[in-house]
């Protein structure tokens, strides 16, 4: 109000001097809005000079404001903003409940959202052509062979070594996968270290719930220190450059700076807390009385051999129901002389394989019967 008015108030007090004070009141009135003196009508009379502008402004006072025309960034919540969310949400409770596969739960979602028009069919499949998924995925094939060719078994029993108490255990495992994770993706380390750990936990005679932890952290940790050590630094290395293809490109080592320190940090909290908050440390065991969970004599590695006759032989581990056993858990499978590490749903189980679970070895002889395996009479993965 006081914008629109404030001027008129001005010109009144100018009028009333001289009749250059009418000329003040024209630049005061132009200044904030209203008509200037060279638009104004001939007047003589300064009184009437400024109750002439005193009624251009308080007309233009009264007169409506126009609506603010919206900003091009503000965004436009339609029918295609909802379904959107609806699919995303439905997509993530699939996944959250296991009703299906992560695969199968997001490409169904962006088929969805593509046969709804709300994206084309380029833009919905560009995410493909990302380098960095590709990169990924290449990792994935390296991983898997150093898998098959068992290198990272013999390097690692040997950089493990035989530690006396869990802190430098856990130090001397988060130390090594930190490095390997910083050049692998930590995904399939972590499968391919599982069975080893849990070998190393019993010969060293240390809970191997006290490293499982560590063993997960010090990969997610490892992964920070480099572009390529996880999945999520490649993925938006790849936005950044599309977003910014003029600015200077994030190098292999450009995040180790920050990444270095952060992993440091992490190591060194997980070797303080893990007594206090893994089960199975020094503080829970004097708390509660439990034993540790490798003092339990009846969670072995046990192996049994396919025969030829049976029934899942052709299969899936998945199609084959060797996932979710009671009592025994699919841990590695040897063909051969290949010991394959990680086993997936989709493997296929052949005549001769041997299957090595963990679990309680007195469960091995009713799942031996029921799907046509043969137990054998060693112990696997020793030293």
């Amino acid at each position: 109000l006081w914008r629109e008015l404030g001027p008129v108030v001005l010109a009144q007090f100018a009028t009333m001097a001289t009749r250059p004070g009418a000329w003040a009141a024209q630049a005061i009135v132009a200044l904030a809005g209203g008509r200037g003196h060279w638009n104004q009508p001939a007047v003589t009379d300064d009184y009437s000079d400024a109750m002439w502008y005193q009624r251009v402004l308080l007309e233009k006072a009264a007169a409506p404001s126009p609506a603010p025309a919206p900003s091009p960034g503000t965004p436009n919540w339609g029918w295609e903003a909802t379904y959107v969310t609806i699919v995303v949400v439905a997509a993530f409770t699939a996944m959250l409940t296991d009703t299906v596969a992560p695969d199968f739960a997001l490409l169904g979602g962006l088929a969805l959202v593509l046969t709804a028009g709300i994206i084309d069919v380029e833009t919905g499949l560009k995410g493909f052509s990302n380098e960095g998924l590709l990169t990924v995925a290449v990792l994935f094939a390296v991983a898997a062979g150093i898998n098959n060719t068992g290198a990272l078994d013999y390097y690692m029993q040997k950089l493990l070594g035989q530690p006396r108490t869990v802190a430098r255990a856990q130090f001397r495992l988060m130390a090594p996968v930190a490095l390997i994770s910083a050049f692998l993706n930590n995904t399939p380390v972590v499968a391919i270290l599982i069975p080893i750990v849990q070998q190393w936990a019993k010969r060293i005679r240390i809970p191997a719930s006290q490293l499982f932890i560590p063993l997960s952290f010090g990969s997610i940790l490892g992964g920070t220190v480099t572009l390529i050590g996880t999945s999520t630094n490649l993925v938006v290395e790849g936005l950044y450059r599309e977003r910014f293809p003029d600015e200077p490109e994030i190098g292999i080592f450009s995040l180790s700076p920050f990444g270095v320190p952060v992993a440091m940090s992490g190591i060194i909290y997980v070797l303080i807390a893990a007594p206090f908050l893994l089960v199975g440390g020094s503080r829970m065991k004097r708390k509660s009385g439990d034993q540790p969970p490798s003092g339990n004599t009846n969670d072995l590695i046990v192996g049994a051999r396919v025969k030829i006759d049976s029934r899942i032989v052709g299969k899936s581990v998945e199609a084959a129901g060797l996932r979710g056993l009671p009592g025994l858990y699919l841990v590695s499978v040897r063909r051969d002389d290949m010991l394959l590490r990680a086993v997936g749903p989709e493997f296929i189980v052949n005549a001769g394989d041997v299957l090595h679970f963990t679990g309680i070895s007195e469960k091995l002889g009713e799942v031996a019967a029921k799907y046509g395996l043969e137990p054998v009479a060693y112990e696997i993965e020793e030293g």
